[in-house]
């Protein structure tokens, strides 16, 4: 329902509240007598006369500006590289360091015996001492590295870029003023040639009656400027909602091949598959820096959308201040 609709609305609602409240007024009146009747009634004046009283009302118009926002829609297009991620199983095949323990020669320790030796000399029975080194290998068990192939199956991301063009739709506001004009009923006098004890009851209750006009009067123009605000924010929130609608799906493909990224790399370190860990983080790294380029416009135009709803809201409470003071 646009503006001009809910105004229309409003105004059928507010006549015929207070078709009601007159009614109310016009039986009350009857209440004293019989004969009461109803003199005039052609939005002009409003007379109802019974015996010797008469009652008069007077159809008083109410003129009022209202600040009506007016939306002119701008497209704003967007063209990205988005990533577009699928998991391929894949055999990943690399050195895989082992170490053994293996005896090696790392030294000569001597070992030295000595015996008494007996000789004969020049027919002589000689009797000495004789010792013989020997020299025995020193064998300690060291490690030794060597590479083995080791073939693993994972799931690896391919990333293919994809342009996709996005176009969504931004209010810009011009607040204008409509001149809303309507009757409420307003009571002048009560003429009358007795006295006024046989009528103070009913003056309270008409004077009730008068009250529920007035107020009635204001709150109709109070919920016409109300409806107005409303009406805004409903344009603004569902540009708020498009962009969003148009970003969401994205953010949330690229956020799930983030995770299995993660998840890939996770199982390549446990593995220890360094050269295709390398890889998979460079992948990983670029997909982070394209989410954020990504997102970086449309956050830029929701702010924008912000700003502007701001502004337009206190546009309209500027018009209505000074619609006051006036």
């Amino acid at each position: 329902m646009n503006a001009e609709e809910l105004i229309k609305k409003l105004t059928e609602e507010f006549e015929a509240e207070l078709k009601r409240l007159t009614n109310d007024i016009s039986k009350e009146v009857s209440n004293l007598q019989d004969d009461s009747e109803i003199l005039q009634d052609n939005n002009t004046l409003f007379k109802i006369k019974n015996g010797n009283y008469q009652y008069n009302f007077e159809w008083k118009k109410i003129i009022f500006d209202l600040p009506i926002p007016q939306f002119i829609m701008k497209s704003q297009r967007f063209s990205f590289d988005i990533p577009e991620v699928t998991m391929n199983l894949r055999e990943i095949c690399f050195d895989w360091p082992k170490t053994k323990m293996v005896p090696k020669k790392v030294g000569e320790k001597p070992e030295t015996t000595c015996k008494w030796q007996i000789k004969w000399r020049l027919g002589i029975k000689t009797k000495f001492w004789d010792c013989t080194t020997k020299w025995t290998p020193i064998i300690i068990s060291v490690p030794e590295i060597t590479m083995e192939r080791k073939c693993m199956s994972t799931k690896i991301p391919e990333v293919t870029m994809k342009t996709k063009d996005i176009i969504f739709n931004i209010p810009e506001v011009t607040v204008v003023f409509k001149e809303i004009s309507f009757n409420t009923l307003v009571i002048t006098n009560i003429s009358y040639d007795e006295s006024e004890d046989n009528i103070e009851n009913s003056n309270e209750k008409i004077a009730h009656i008068q009250q529920k006009i007035n107020d009635h009067t204001v709150a109709y123009e109070g919920k016409m400027k109300y409806i107005q605000v409303q009406l805004l924010n409903e344009q603004f929130d569902k540009a708020q909602s498009e962009i969003l609608g148009n970003v969401e799906p994205v953010k949330k493909n690229i956020e799930k091949s983030i995770e299995e990224c993660k998840g890939t790399i996770t199982e390549l370190k446990n593995n220890g598959a360094l050269e295709q860990l390398k890889i998979e983080e460079e992948k990983l790294n670029k997909l982070i820096s394209d989410l954020q380029k990504i997102l970086e416009p449309f956050q830029q135009s929701l702010e924008s959308l912000s700003i502007e709803r701001k502004k337009a809201l206190d546009e309209m409470e500027q018009a209505v201040a000074l619609e006051i003071l006036s």
